[in-house]
């Protein structure tokens, strides 16, 4: 059983009675009645990760939420939380004195009576009288409500109201009263309730609430579920409450199923499930169970030993470790270690772990005297507890059922993490090693991370390794058919005589070199010569990406057709080496890139002189297709000859004819041949005779900055240089940094994008990233820079190749030129060149913050004083955040611009 630290401080026949109206009503003059079913209780559903459906991870406001309601200051319903559901008065009543762990029973307020017209539901009736009692809400004030349409207790609860309610709450009324007459700096302060001014003006300063954009803070805006979760997590750093399930301590031992924690000297266990939220203290990014380290401080919120609620308080582990030469055991649990002819004791408990070199739990009678064994003691605590002792060394001799973690098949070794105690351990194979899935025998190199296997290992040898449950595995081979519906593939597997058939998932990746968007069509299947492949096959046997690793075909890109014979369907093409070529064509032949193409419909092409690119296995065409333009590197133009000469990309070199040929060249309206240089990608158009240069269309790429965009039309208006264009996207490519796609009304003014054309034609957009923060680490040897970004963690930025440092103007390529604090813009140009901007600076005294602007004093009367601030301002002192309205005049700051625009306030 888990020792409560703390006294329970409601009675469970209210907390029965109370619970179905604790934030579960929406807008409107809604009432729930005391003998409806309780709400759903955070942890009652332990097979989805989020207790509350609604409120997914990554959610803004989900640590406060989850934290709150492991509390059991707030609680969802049916398994959802509407975060976006506003709050009535009662509810934020009854929130507040939760979140101060009042007492409240049958008899609470009995004394007080409610002024007529503040009329609440039978629920909330006690907390509301309290509440008065306890000045939470001012008597006199609230005794002013006259709405005839909505009572008092289903009012919405507005922005201002709430956070004086939350002021009084933490003991600050006096702090409002004195502020009273202080402007919050927001540009609506004039709509701010005159007698709530010093109430908004407190919770600001004290980082309980925010404005909202535009600099506003929209004080008779309604109050959402998650915002007052939040105003009241926040808030609970200035109240002294211990919650009768709340726990402090260290951690002594974490899996996936427990939690035990040390709290006042004594172990207490928590189970762990899915429903189990992890987070940081300073940090509103959710983590996982895996976060939790050993002997760290953490504090964990739940009931009945289960862990509703962990955040880790302070990550540094509290352990030390020492390694000893185990000796013996005595009574009275001691053990003592061979030091230097001298002996060593030390006492240990029962709660000591003895784990042998694969983290296995042992008998510690069974050491061997001479064993190295590392002791390792905790250190929070007078006492050093032994935590646990572990053998080092020894052969592993066991058969255990784990996952596998990865797979070297470099040095034959397998990691694996004991199921049991979910330590990983690293063991070779050698070729005596059985491994198999399904009754089917494999390679270890075809194993997977994240594998549930069986194993047994002798000294330290894999001996057996069975898959019980796969993510991924892979298989390498030839493939030698894929059925015509898709549904199967059958291949032969590498230094194998059989063939397997696998049954294909609906929508199979493939890959395949050189070949973009390929299909299962473009596989080449063959008895003696297919594709070589590597499977990939997921846990329910299916094959679900294919990759060709390599081709026995032979291709000829731009062969001349010498002849064709129709009956025998016999092609004679010549080489580029003018060597003729015999192949036959057939019924699997694949014809040209466009749909609908067959043997019939193209033979009356195939006429001598004509130019074809053809791939082949021994003398069957596998693929023809009637050249009609090629596309790759420009490597002669030679204008006496009038031929231009291209490499494609499979490094062949293609002479072509020109007479006066289109070009296009994206910026330049009227182009000729004289715009295209040597080492120009382009895309070279034949004639129908495919005798000569048709149009040639350079490709070409751009960075822009988006001016405006008009998605009904898929129009995008953009700006390079000082010059601005437009363009239409209606079939370019649309990706967003990370490669995913967008639509053009995801596009905002003011992004930079990297723009791909082939002539004058756009076929491809991508968002280019921006990283603004500050220089943590430049290591010029690795061209690596380490950029804190604001308000987030450290990212590292490879600039290995060109870079360019612009400081004040002066463009340097030496990374040396960037020191640590600096703060940067850095993205890439369009080439790949890393573009870094160090941003200007510069330190003064703050005066005051009015209508978007950040105004400084100034030294002089030239000095500028007023500065535009950017909406994504960041504001901090350290590694604490806050809000523009906290800086009070006369604090000295240290300003960064970028782009005119204050972007950084760092208080001093």
């Amino acid at each position: 059983m888990v020792s409560r630290q703390n006294k329970q401080y409601h009675s469970k026949k209210v907390v029965s009675a109370v619970m179905a109206g604790l934030m579960v009503m929406g807008a409107g003059a809604s009432t729930v009645a005391a003998e409806q079913a309780p709400a759903v209780a955070v942890g009652v559903n332990a097979s989805t990760t989020n207790v509350f459906s609604d409120v997914k991870s990554g959610y803004w406001g989900e640590k406060y939420i989850y934290q709150l309601a492991a509390q059991g200051i707030v609680r969802g319903e049916n398994g959802k939380f509407r975060p976006n559901d506003p709050v009535t008065q009662q509810e934020a009543v009854t929130m507040a004195i939760r979140f101060l762990n009042q007492q409240v029973n049958d008899s609470t307020g009995t004394s007080t009576a409610l002024p007529t017209n503040m009329n609440v539901s039978s629920y909330a009736v006690p907390y509301v009288k309290l509440a008065l009692q306890q000045n939470l809400l001012d008597k006199k004030k609230e005794s002013g409500y006259s709405d005839t349409k909505v009572t008092w207790g289903a009012k919405k609860a507005t922005r201002e109201w709430v956070l004086e309610v939350l002021v009084r709450s933490i003991g600050r009324t006096s702090d409002a009263n004195a502020a009273m007459n202080k402007s919050t700096g927001f540009a609506d302060n004039a709509k701010i309730s005159p007698d709530r001014i010093g109430y908004v003006s407190v919770a600001v300063d004290l980082g309980l609430a925010q404005g909202v954009s535009g600099n506003k803070f929209d004080p008779q805006g309604a109050v959402t579920r998650a915002q007052l979760a939040t105003f009241l997590s926040r808030a609970q750093a200035h109240i002294d409450v211990n919650y009768d399930n709340q726990y402090e301590g260290y951690v002594s031992a974490v899996d996936s199923g427990k939690l035990e924690i040390y709290i006042d000297g004594k172990p207490s266990t928590f189970t762990l499930d899915g429903s189990t939220a992890y987070f940081e203290k300073d940090s509103a990014k959710r983590l996982s169970v895996s976060d939790i380290k050993p002997y760290t401080k953490v504090m964990v919120i739940g009931k009945n030993n289960k862990a509703d609620y962990v955040e880790i308080i302070d990550p540094t582990q509290k352990v030390e470790s020492v390694e000893r030469i185990y000796a013996r055991l005595s009574p009275n649990n001691v053990i003592w270690f061979d030091s230097n002819n001298t002996f060593e004791e030390l006492s240990y408990d029962a709660n000591t772990l003895f784990l042998d070199q694969n983290g296995n739990k042992i008998d510690p009678s069974t050491m061997a005297s001479g064993s190295v064994v590392t002791v390792e003691r905790e250190t929070f605590s007078p006492q050093k507890r032994v935590v646990a002792i572990r053998v080092k060394n020894g052969l592993v001799n066991k058969t255990a059922t784990g996952t596998i973690q990865a797979v070297d098949t470099v040095n034959k070794t397998i990691s694996i993490k004991d199921g049991s105690n979910n330590t990983v351990d690293t063991f070779k194979w050698d070729d005596g090693t059985l491994v198999q899935y399904q009754n089917q025998l494999m390679s270890p190199s075809e194993l997977k991370a994240g594998s549930v296997v069986t194993y047994t290992v002798k000294n330290s040898i894999l001996q057996k390794l069975e898959l019980s449950q796969s993510v991924d595995h892979t298989v390498a081979g030839m493939l030698y058919n894929v059925e015509s519906n898709g549904k199967t593939i059958t291949y032969k597997r590498t230094n194998s005589t059989q063939l397997e058939t696998k049954f294909l998932v609906e929508k199979p990746e493939i890959m395949i070199n050189g070949v973009a968007k390929p299909t299962l069509d473009d596989l080449i299947a063959d008895a003696t010569s297919g594709d070589k492949i590597e499977l990939t096959i997921n846990g329910e046997d299916k094959v679900s990406k294919i990759q060709v690793v390599g081709r026995q075909t032979e291709r000829i890109n731009a062969a001349t057709i010498v002849s064709y014979d129709t009956k025998k369907r016999w092609l004679t093409v010549s080489d580029d080496k003018s060597l003729p070529v015999v192949i036959v064509l057939d019924e699997k032949t694949k014809f040209d890139s466009s749909a609908g193409v067959t043997l019939a419909s193209i033979e009356r092409l195939l006429e001598p002189g004509r130019k074809v690119d053809v791939s082949y296995i021994g003398n069957r065409a596998i693929s023809l297709e009637v050249v009609y333009k090629y596309e790759g590197k420009v490597i002669a133009i030679n204008a006496a000859t009038r031929i231009l000469t291209i490499q494609t990309d499979g490094g062949q070199n293609i002479n072509i004819p020109y007479s006066i040929p289109r070009v296009e060249l994206y910026g330049k309206p009227v182009a000729s041949m004289s715009d295209i240089k040597i080492g120009d990608e382009v895309s070279a158009q034949l004639t129908n005779s495919q005798d000569s240069l048709s149009s040639l269309k350079m490709k070409s790429s751009l960075q822009f900055e988006i001016i405006s965009t008009e998605p009904t039309l898929n129009r995008i208006r953009v700006k390079n240089e000082g010059i601005t264009s437009e363009f239409y996207a209606d079939k370019v490519v649309l990706t967003d940094e990370n490669g995913q796609s967008i639509r053009v009304s995801d596009l905002r003014p003011g992004t930079l994008i990297n723009v791909s054309f082939v002539g004058t034609t756009p076929t491809a957009v991508q968002t280019v990233k921006l990283t603004l923060g500050q220089i943590m680490n430049v290591d010029s040897a690795g061209n690596k820079l380490t950029v804190k970004e604001f308000n987030s963690a450290n990212q590292t930025i490879d600039t290995a190749g060109k870079v360019k440092i612009n400081r004040g103007g002066v463009t340097s390529t030496n990374l040396n030129s960037v020191t640590v604090n600096d703060r940067v813009e850095i993205r890439k140009d369009v080439d790949g060149t890393t573009i870094v901007k160090v941003l200007d600076t510069t330190s003064r005294s703050f005066w005051r913050y009015e209508n978007g602007d950040v105004f400084v004093k100034r030294k002089n009367t030239t000095e500028n004083y007023r500065f535009p601030a950017a909406s994504n301002l960041y504001v901090h002192e350290g590694d604490q955040n806050l809000s523009v309205q906290s800086l009070k005049e006369n604090d000295n700051i240290v300003l960064y611009f970028n782009n005119g625009a204050v972007v950084e306030i760092v208080k001093q």
